[in-house]
């Protein structure tokens, strides 16, 4: 059924659906409060229907004697089931269907009628309404007619005029004075059902869950409810204006018209505000939201234009030098001042006087003091530029400008003796490092020697030959170790001595895939290479460059989980190019990636595979003092090392 409603004859279904229910639910209510206001609950229906009758007798009565008295020449309509009969107040006849007395009579009909004499001519411009019996002798006597009107209906009511049309009515309408109600509220009922399914199917098509609106779906939600409410105000004018000036059926034929174009409107702009809720556009898709959304746009970029002028001003500012800002300022604020004093018109020559006593004291001294802090400008940005032989000439300067010269000059005497102090501990540093190692492997290139000739000595003790494995093994490790230190001391000091030559990048790339091919199988490791077909020229130390990528592959062996893929690969670009080991890493990196830079810090918390952790600081160093870098990146356990170097 949902699906069936999803075409348009299903849709056209549940249109015509709620205009129909939505008519007899109108009507219900209409006839439910004809039927409490005619007391159709509490007296007969013919007693109803006498005073009907009455009711429209009086209507008609006025137009029948009125028109008569006004030409008495006028016939009326034969085919009517009015019988009457016009008499005066003594019971002469005047004028009637009916010329015998009506007889009998449903009822009889007392007008005072009020003329005037216009010429020779007595002209019934004013009238009373039926005035009661008991109110006749009180109407005064000049200029006044009596009139008696008794009517009667023919039987069967032969002709179709309103006494018959209100008799049907009457008896439909009592015979439906209970049923109203239980049609009101199904036709409620159905009107509702109706009018919801009809939302839920608007911009649905048989087949689709997807939405497919019409071509008015893009008319802006609020521009569309404007359109509708000028529609249903223009057709409720109309219809007004026809019922105050027509006459007959006109009147009913076009405010049912409005009516069901109003409801047409009405059901429509529903399908369209349904459609734009189910797509979430009905607040988006407004014109008041575009035109605010293009205020704001405009707002912006007036607010950028305004942080760009003042960005410019305050560059520009910036940019006049210390002695021409104070100068124009001095100049700007005399000058506002000047203005001031000569806008005062009582005493202008004595303020005057003193505006220029007081410039000619003030101006000089303020010069002064902007030359001397010109003068600590220059040489606190010497200081910051690292001349720490830079001084302040303190001749001229005064005050607190002196005290804050002599400061200047101590802080850089202070800081060459710094430097000079840090640069003489590194440098007892890295020549204690190398003398405690070289006296460290003098003794270690015995043990190492002696360890090697008890292990080729021929023994039958096996314990023997373990021991002095052992000891080859540990005695090159520490070796290692102390080659490893000495490299990282004079490294981070720069006194290695690098030669800077062309070299191509995809060639170190290459040489490790050969070199490592072994030491990756071993491990459980897939190597990919990747690097551009061109070549990518850097300038760098080939010595150097191979112990950076024997530390890196070094630490790949080490550290990555087995069975994974390790990532070689190289990007160029036009200024740098960039070398990047990747892989995923055994041990879970819970430390930073500068924290992993330091020296002897490893990856292997537990410290329970070869290394001293020396292998990445010395990396760095060697990158750097090649005129590149070295990063690392973490991303859960992936790991990162990036080589960066200009290209030539």
């Amino acid at each position: 059924m949902r699906s069936f409603f999803r075409t348009y004859f299903g849709k056209f279904l549940l249109f015509a659906g709620c205009i129909v229910f939505a008519l007899m639910l109108a009507g219900s209510a209409f006839m439910a409060y004809y039927c409490y206001e005619e007391d159709y609950y509490s007296k007969s229906e013919d007693g109803n229907l006498a005073q009907i009758y009455h009711h429209q007798f009086i209507s008609k009565s006025y137009s029948l004697l009125i028109s008569h008295l006004n030409n008495p020449y006028e016939k009326d309509s034969p085919e009517t089931n009015l019988l009457y009969r016009v008499s005066t107040d003594s019971g002469d006849y005047v004028f009637g269907n009916n010329p015998d007395s009506v007889d009998p009579a449903l009822d009889t009909v007392r007008y005072a009628v009020f003329y005037r004499l216009v010429g020779s001519q007595n002209q019934y411009k004013e009238y009373t309404d039926c005035v009661a019996l008991e109110y006749m002798d009180q109407i005064r006597s000049d200029n006044v007619d009596y009139y008696n009107i008794d009517y009667s209906l023919r039987e069967g009511l032969p002709y179709w005029d309103a006494f018959k049309v209100l008799t049907l009515w009457h008896r439909i309408a009592f015979l439906l004075r209970y049923a109203v109600y239980a049609i009101g509220l199904a036709s409620l009922a159905l009107v509702m059902i109706c009018y919801i399914s009809l939302l839920r199917v608007s911009a649905r098509r048989r087949g689709s869950d997807e939405l497919h609106p019409w071509f008015f779906h893009r008319v802006p939600s609020d521009l569309m409810l404007a359109g509708a409410l000028l529609a249903g105000a223009f057709l409720i004018e109309m219809a007004w204006r026809v019922v105050r000036m027509g006459s007959g059926p006109l009147p009913y034929i076009v405010t049912g018209i409005a009516v069901l174009l109003g409801m047409i409107i009405f059901l429509g702009l529903s399908m369209s505000f349904s459609a734009r809720v189910k797509d979430r556009s009905l607040l988006r898709n407004t014109l008041i939201r575009r035109i605010l959304g293009l205020l704001w746009k405009v707002l912006c970029w007036i607010g950028r234009l305004l942080l760009r002028l003042w960005k410019a001003f305050c560059a520009f500012l910036k940019s006049i030098p210390l002695i021409c800002k104070t100068v124009l300022a001095s100049l700007l604020i005399a000058f506002v001042e000047l203005i001031f004093i000569l806008a005062n018109g009582s005493e202008t020559d004595n303020l005057a006087l003193g505006w220029l006593f007081e410039k000619l004291l003030l101006l000089p001294v303020l010069y002064l003091f902007v030359l001397g802090l010109r003068r600590l400008q220059k040489g606190g940005r010497a200081l910051a530029a690292g001349d720490l032989s830079a001084q302040i000439p303190e001749k001229g300067l005064f005050g607190d400008l002196k005290e804050h010269a002599d400061n200047l000059n101590h802080i850089g005497v202070g800081m060459s003796l710094a430097v000079a102090e840090q640069m003489k501990s590194e440098r007892m540093k890295t020549e204690l490092i190398t003398n405690v190692s070289h006296d460290i492997k003098t003794p270690l290139t015995s043990i190492i020697n002696y360890t090697s000739l008890i292990a080729n000595e021929p023994t039958d003790n096996a314990k023997i030959k373990e021991y002095s494995e052992v000891l080859l093994r540990q005695s090159e490790r520490l070796k290692r170790l102390i080659d490893d230190l000495v490299e990282a001391s004079k490294a981070s000091s720069g006194n290695l001595d690098v030669a800077l030559a062309p070299c191509d990048a995809s060639i170190f790339l290459t040489q490790a895939g050969g070199e490592y091919d072994e030491k990756l199988e071993k491990a459980d490791l897939s190597l990919i290479t990747k690097m551009p077909e061109e070549d990518v020229m850097i300038l760098a130390d080939s010595r150097r460059m191979w112990r950076i990528f024997d530390n890196l592959m070094n630490n790949i062996c080490k550290y990555a989980q087995p069975g994974t893929r390790v990532y070689l690969s190289l990007e160029a670009t036009p200024q740098e190019a960039v070398i990047t080991f990747k892989n995923t890493s055994r041990e879970a990196l819970d430390i930073s990636e500068e924290e992993l830079m330091e020296r002897f810090v490893r990856g292997d918390t537990s410290r329970s595979t070869e290394g001293n952790g020396l292998g990445l600081s010395i990396a760095r160093s060697l990158a750097e003092l090649q005129k590149g870098s070295l990063r690392l990146a973490i991303d859960g356990d992936l790991f990162k090392a990036i080589l960066t170097f200009p290209r030539i």
